[in-house]
């Protein structure tokens, strides 16, 4: 099996045992075992659901640190768009490329240049009529991996236009050699990211060979470090020096955005990973009938509600709102060049989505089936009120487990508690 990156871990020391984490997962990857939370590696998709949830913060998260740009001769950093909507929209975004740059960044690429490409080769890989309907957007990384691990049907449905930060991260190197003539190794380019998985996606691309981006930071991070910068900029600022090539959206970072951006008709947007399920499951089921394309976001309200936002979610919805209309200025597209990119294969992910490959299937066929049966007649046995008190989620998950040689069936309380059973 291949090992997985992730971009959380659990601090043992802080850990009580809390199920919280646990019953919130959303593909039931994380167990309570000697009263510590594990998380299995193969079902965990980073998420963050488990960051926010824990009561004794005992999940914590994995980035790079703020300090590991410094070594790169060339710095470039790719803020994602929700870090502008932390701020009070009277802060003009450019304000925000300032304090980047007082912090020692060279050059700051706004993802709304890929962007405002990707929308025009979504419409056109959806003018292509493909032979199965609806397509599902790729700019969410927990939702691909969920896809990959509770929906492997679905894959084929994933958009195969790539995300936005790394076609702004491919861009800003290739500018950067041929405007100032230097190594691809001289230069260093960051994300800054509103949740983990982003940063999974970046350590680890389901859809790339490997990143053009050299490293990770969060939002919660890096924002107080900009605060102090910012404040001190604002005094003095004059939207006289804004130059004229400054061009800004608050482009996909709030849900629905990228439907409305596209112009399609027949689409609809879905937050939560509940909620997510819920379509997902309908598209497995064909009951989602005269849609072609879904926006499915794992955080509530998109990437606005990501888990390493500082701010509260509705007020950064606010912020995102009012800034859009009173600082957008559309990019200029030139639509040969564009057409020629699109004709190369510049927009797509460099390889397909494939469903990620399980413990418990990944065997032959006859195998798998024994595994499906006994799983089942264990289940039969259990009380089926998924307590969790044995420390798996739910009696289904429990007896897949046993199966996996995991636990023993003696680890559910109503097998080691005599009483219990009558």
């Amino acid at each position: 099996m291949p090992e997985y990156y992730h971009a959380h871990r659990t601090d043992l020391e802080k850990c009580h045992g809390h199920m919280t984490c646990m019953r919130r997962c959303p593909t039931q990857a994380i167990r309570i075992k000697k009263g510590k939370s594990v998380t299995s590696e193969e079902l965990c998709i980073d998420c963050g659901i488990c960051l926010s949830v824990c009561p004794t913060n005992a999940i914590v998260p994995i980035v790079d640190p703020i300090d590991g740009f410094s070594k790169y001769k060339y710095k470039i950093v790719v803020p994602s768009t929700v870090l502008y909507s932390q701020f009070d929209p009277k802060i003009h975004p450019y304000i925000i490329h300032l304090a980047l740059k007082n912090l020692g960044f060279d050059q700051v690429v706004d993802e709304y240049q890929a962007t405002s490409q990707l929308e025009r080769a979504i419409v056109k890989h959806l003018d292509q009529k493909p032979a199965r309907l609806p397509l599902i957007s790729s700019h969410c990384p927990a939702t691909v991996r969920l896809i990959q691990v509770r929906y492997p049907s679905l894959v084929e449905l994933i958009v195969p236009t790539n995300v936005p930060g790394e076609l702004a991260a491919k861009e800003g190197k290739r500018d950067a050699i041929a405007e100032f003539g230097l190594e691809m190794q001289d230069i260093g380019i960051f994300y800054i990211a509103p949740c983990p998985a982003k940063i999974v996606s970046i350590k680890q691309p389901a859809e790339n060979v490997k990143s053009w981006f050299n490293g990770a930071l969060s939002i919660q991070d890096i924002f107080p470090l900009l605060l102090s910068q910012v404040k001190v900029i604002a005094k003095t600022f004059n939207e006289s020096q804004v130059p004229a090539d400054f061009y800004f959206s608050t482009a996909w970072s709030a849900l629905g955005s990228i439907g409305r951006k596209t112009g399609m008709e027949n689409w609809l947007s879905v937050s939560g990973l509940d909620h997510v399920n819920k379509i997902f499951d309908d598209i497995e089921n064909s009951r989602l009938r005269n849609v072609e394309f879904v926006e499915a976001m794992s955080c509530m309200l998109g990437c606005i509600g990501g888990p390493f936002i500082v701010e509260n979610p509705y007020i950064v919805r606010s912020n995102n709102n009012i800034q859009n209309d009173k600082y957008t200025r559309s990019i200029p597209i030139d639509m040969d060049q564009f057409q020629r990119k699109y004709n190369d294969g510049y927009h797509f992910m460099e390889q397909p989505i494939l469903p990620r490959p399980m413990k418990f299937f990944d065997t032959d066929l006859v195998t798998s089936i024994k595994r499906m049966k006994e799983k089942e007649r264990i289940y039969s046995k259990l009380p089926q009120i998924d307590c969790g008190c044995c420390g798996s989620p739910t009696c289904m998950v429990f007896s897949e487990d046993v199966v996996k040689g995991d636990v023993k069936i003696t680890d559910c309380i109503f097998f080691s508690v005599p009483e219990k059973r009558e």
